[in-house]
């Protein structure tokens, strides 16, 4: 029991790790405008990155300050989610072993 809880665990979080890579690679790439991405590599980059970052936006801009802001704060909100989601599945994986 303890080995399939300790896959579950680093898979989950190696997973929401994978995630958050690309999210950052998402937003370098985003401020480098000139770098040509195959559209191939550039639609799998958003594709996976907006399935998590579109929810917390949906949800946001139900907010009217964050409609007024003119920054997309949902990647960032995302990517804080993403990294307390890890660190409350450690802490759940601590306490269960």
């Amino acid at each position: 029991m303890s080995t399939v809880l300790f896959v579950l665990y680093r898979v989950v979080y190696l997973a929401i790790e994978a995630v958050t890579l690309l999210m950052f690679i998402r937003a370098i790439l985003s401020w480098l405008p000139f770098v040509n991405l195959p559209p191939a590599i550039a639609g799998f980059l958003y594709n996976v990155t907006e399935f998590f970052i579109s929810p917390v936006r949906t949800l946001m801009f139900k907010l009217d300050f964050v409609k007024r802001c003119p920054i997309d704060l949902s990647f960032l909100v995302t990517y804080l989610l993403l990294h307390a989601v890890q660190g409350i599945l450690t802490g759940i994986y601590y306490s269960v072993i």
